[in-house]
């Protein structure tokens, strides 16, 4: 059985530094959970971000009550 050939870590951090950046966009997006003050549609503060605590967890804010806290990733 011949053995598949893996690109090296160079070469994978390469293709991912010049692929097309605007689809990891960092802009808020809505994420389908209601706010607890006002039941309005909350926000993802920084999709890409994501906080290393246990559990992981993503900044949300309310852009109608300006309600802000974190869920879980």
């Amino acid at each position: 059985m011949t053995e598949k050939k893996l690109k090296s870590l160079a070469d994978h951090n390469s293709e991912k530094m010049n692929s097309n950046w605007d689809i990891y966009s960092n802009n808020s997006v809505p994420n389908g959970i209601a706010c607890p003050i006002c039941e309005k549609e909350m926000m993802d503060s920084s999709p890409m971000m994501i906080l290393a605590s246990i559990p992981p967890k993503k900044a949300v804010h309310c852009s109608s009550c300006d309600y802000q806290n974190y869920r879980i990733a």
